[in-house]
């Protein structure tokens, strides 16, 4: 397999369990996290739906492993074109916020149906969790990225680099939500990172797909 048949496939994969995780997001999580404003019925939902709960955060532990295939499938196909150093470091911060997406998604889908009955303890371990994947990996995340579109700005479409820029900014502000711990910032902020970054993952997959044409 070529590295930009690679690149191609890496892209469509992330685009489709992101799309698949979003709407996971949509149909099952809301109803146990803060989108939720009703406690009550948040633990309720845990109680009650814990199956649905788990399988539901499992796609977002896909999706979480699929941007690191991308990443260095990207890194990859772009070596002879963008900072080889850069490009290692993206792959470096993405290997890291791996490490802490998938520990908070561990959390938040094996620990906190078990605190249903502990108000207190729930709330403070649902709040750690955020932290360290609404903060800490997303903002990793959001570095990578940042990495990955600056050292190919020549390579891609004008446009195409704007998308990529506005992946990286609605990321920091993600972060900066989560940090605050602002409920509506982060709904807003994840409204606009997810469309962006199917956006922007179409682009790739259609500039690999050429190269991959021209041989």
């Amino acid at each position: 397999m070529s590295r930009w048949t690679r690149l191609k496939h890496a892209s469509w994969i992330t685009l489709a369990t992101h799309a698949l995780a979003g709407v996971t997001m949509l149909l099952v999580l809301r109803h146990g996290l803060e989108t939720n404003p009703d406690l009550p019925a948040r633990l309720r939902f845990l109680a009650e739906q814990r199956a649905a709960w788990t399988l539901a955060w499992l796609t977002w532990n896909a999706a979480a492993l699929s941007i690191l295939y991308f990443c260095v499938a990207f890194a990859a196909a772009h070596r002879s074109e963008g900072n080889r150093t850069a490009l290692g470091f993206a792959v470096a911060l993405c290997s890291a916020a791996i490490a802490c997406d998938l520990s908070a998604e561990s959390v938040l889908m094996g620990l906190l149906p078990e605190l249903t009955a502990d108000r207190a303890a729930f709330q403070v371990w649902h709040r750690a969790a955020i932290l360290l994947t609404g903060y800490v990996a997303n903002g990793l995340y959001t570095g990578a990225i940042a990495a990955l579109v600056a050292t190919t700005r020549r390579v891609y479409a004008p446009h195409e680099t704007a998308v990529g820029v506005l992946v990286a900014a609605a990321g920091v502000w993600l972060s900066a939500a989560a940090l605050a711990g602002s409920v509506s910032g982060m709904f807003w902020s994840n409204a606009a990172l997810l469309p962006g970054l199917l956006l922007w993952l179409v682009a790739v997959a259609r500039h690999a797909a050429g190269h991959e044409r021209d041989g």
